[in-house]
């Protein structure tokens, strides 16, 4: 078994170094492939982070009537914190509403005037809920119209934030499907990229595969070297992504922590350099071993 690896081993680096120009371009559309895929998820750590910014801005606003008190106010929160779609509740009273005004408005001099003007506070105190997933906002809602606080509640601002909620949520299933197909539409490329390679290595090498068939030599050390030739060049391009990519991750890092308002692309890949390079690699030989078994078929079944 040892000799059976180590010449099938031997032949493969023999084809893969002269096939030449052939496998640079192979490895290059390899490494392209290989870096575009594992760019799908830096980028959807991108969005994650993204997305987990947008989450802890949005929520729903519960505004009570004025003679409604604190304690009663306490009560709410303290059920609606039981719901398993509720992340988190916070009280904003009429104090704090009408100050956090004041700081949105604070170069504004003509607002807070007319707030002067009134002389008294027009806000209303209100629950801020927020839910574990943007889709649960319509089941709390639900909860809210269905429970006994009607008494209580003079508006519930769900409609205005509604049209946010629902594009964030498709926003979601989008970046996730189009990943996918993505991902899938390199493979192919890659796969059909290295399986002409292979094509025309084993053309080259025909005649030694006819000769080989006539002593008798098995399938497998027919198609073994063939087989490591792929191995081979999806390793290089798997090597060559992984160092492409920790460099532009090192390099970029600053700007697109400034684009993404604060996600660290470096510091994301290096506590993840282990996987993403075992991924890189386990799809380099993968794509390069498929594509050599596709092309060897029709010689093996002659």
């Amino acid at each position: 078994m040892f000799t059976f690896l180590r010449r099938v081993t031997r032949f493969g680096w023999h084809n893969f170094w002269r096939a030449g120009g052939l496998n640079v371009a192979t490895v290059f559309v390899l490494i392209v492939t290989i870096t575009l895929i594992t760019s799908l998820f830096i980028s959807e750590g991108a969005v994650k982070h993204i997305i987990a910014q947008i989450k802890e801005k949005i929520d729903i606003s519960v505004y009570v009537k004025p003679e409604t008190t604190s304690e009663t106010m306490e009560k709410i929160k303290d059920k609606l914190v039981e719901l398993p779609e509720v992340q988190a509740v916070s009280i904003v009273s009429k104090e704090d509403a009408m100050e956090q005004f004041r700081e949105r408005h604070e170069n504004d001099p003509v607002l807070l005037e007319s707030l002067e003007i009134v002389g008294t506070n027009p806000f209303y105190a209100s629950l801020n809920i927020r839910a574990n997933d943007p889709e649960q906002y319509a089941a709390i809602l639900e909860v809210l119209n269905n429970s006994s606080l009607d008494d209580i509640i003079y508006k519930v601002d769900y409609v205005e934030k509604k049209t946010v909620i629902e594009k964030l949520s498709g926003f979601i299933s989008n970046v996730n499907t189009g990943g996918l197909l993505l991902a899938l539409a390199l493979g192919v490329v890659a796969v059909l990229v290295a399986f002409n390679t292979i094509r025309v290595a084993i053309y080259d090498a025909s005649k030694e595969i006819s000769i080989m068939r006539l002593v008798g030599a098995p399938n497998r050390f027919i198609r073994g070297p063939f087989i490591v030739q792929g191995m081979i060049a999806g390793a290089i391009a798997a090597l060559a992504s992984f160092l492409i990519l920790l460099l532009l991750s090192y390099s970029l890092a600053d700007k697109i922590s400034s684009l993404t308002n604060g996600f660290n692309v470096f510091a994301w890949f290096g506590t993840r350099a282990f996987v993403l390079f075992f991924i890189q690699l386990a799809s380099g030989i993968a794509l390069g071993v498929i594509s050599s078994l596709i092309a060897i078929r029709k010689y093996l079944t002659a």
